[in-house]
């Protein structure tokens, strides 16, 4: 069963926009000896929609061969067919991974009713050699994949758990309450990290953990030992450089703030840009208060 924290990944970039290895074989070695229970390549984080696929192979390649083996691999492999899918999905699990992260076809969203998708996610799932894991995005998507369609799916033996973004704690604990114990249930986004534990949420997939994966770990352990004061205490504390560096200022921000905190970020692919020299302060600023920089 898939369980803790996993962080999606930054992919980063040398000024000529291609993949810099040496600064991810850094950051794959920093974060292999953290409390993570794995990480999620290929994620939004990643900035999987600029890589095409050979890159994307080559990358999970080398995360596979250069990432603690002791730690678990999820890898986002959703196409908008399911041809497509399917057959990109079979050619990552041959590298060893442990699942495929899978977020709904959504160019034509308007098509995407919950019978479409319920066929589309069951039609890869009996394709697939490896795990599957729901990935709900409707930030991104435009489409939300309802606690009803998840509790159907989740019947699937080879749907293993869903990673929920849309900070609906609603929806998660229906989720929670409509799947069997052994299904994950994750948070998509440490401003819910603690709420969600506390109906039954099995873990999160944080792209805060890039930074600060211990402080994210530390919240479920101490939720884990009952210490709820502390960990609400935490998860207050985290709310605001989560949201500076998933909601307000982007991917730019939080590979700076890698930079800060002896990671490599790296740059980020066009049509993303960097990150403003008056933000950067803002950063910077954000994590000395929070006591992660000093």
């Amino acid at each position: 069963m898939f369980k803790g924290i996993y962080t999606p990944i930054v992919t980063p970039f040398d000024a000529d926009e291609q993949i810099n290895y040496d600064y991810l074989k850094h950051n794959l070695d920093s974060w292999g000896k953290t409390d993570l229970d794995g990480i999620v390549v290929l994620g939004s984080n990643g900035e999987f929609v600029y890589l095409n696929k050979e890159e994307k192979m080559q990358l999970v390649k080398f995360v596979k061969e250069n990432f603690n083996p002791n730690k678990k691999i999820l890898v986002g492999t959703a196409c908008e067919s399911t041809k497509e899918t399917v057959e990109f999905s079979k050619e990552i699990a041959a590298l060893g991974v442990d699942a495929v992260l899978l977020l709904p076809p959504h160019y034509y969203k308007g098509g995407m009713t919950e019978e479409v998708l319920y066929k589309y996610f069951m039609d890869v799932a009996d394709a697939v050699p490896i795990p599957v894991m729901l990935y709900n995005m409707p930030g991104n998507t435009g489409i939300n994949l309802s606690s009803g369609l998840v509790a159907k799916l989740a019947k699937h033996p080879n749907i293993v758990g869903v990673k929920d973004t849309s900070g609906n704690i609603v929806q998660i604990s229906e989720i929670v309450r409509d799947t069997d114990e052994d299904f994950a249930v994750f948070a998509g986004n440490t401003g819910y990290l603690l709420p969600s534990l506390a109906v039954g949420a099995r873990g999160a997939t944080l792209a805060l953990a890039n930074i600060i994966p211990e402080e994210c770990c530390k919240l479920v352990s101490l939720f884990n030992e009952g210490k709820l004061a502390e960990a609400k205490e935490l998860q207050l504390r985290m709310l605001e450089i989560n949201f500076a560096v998933t909601g307000r200022f982007g991917i730019s921000a939080l590979k700076y703030a890698l930079d800060l905190l002896g990671y490599k970020g790296g740059e980020s692919r066009r049509p993303l840009v960097p990150i403003l020299e008056e933000n950067k302060k803002i950063i910077r600023e954000l994590l000395i208060k929070y006591g992660a920089l000093s």
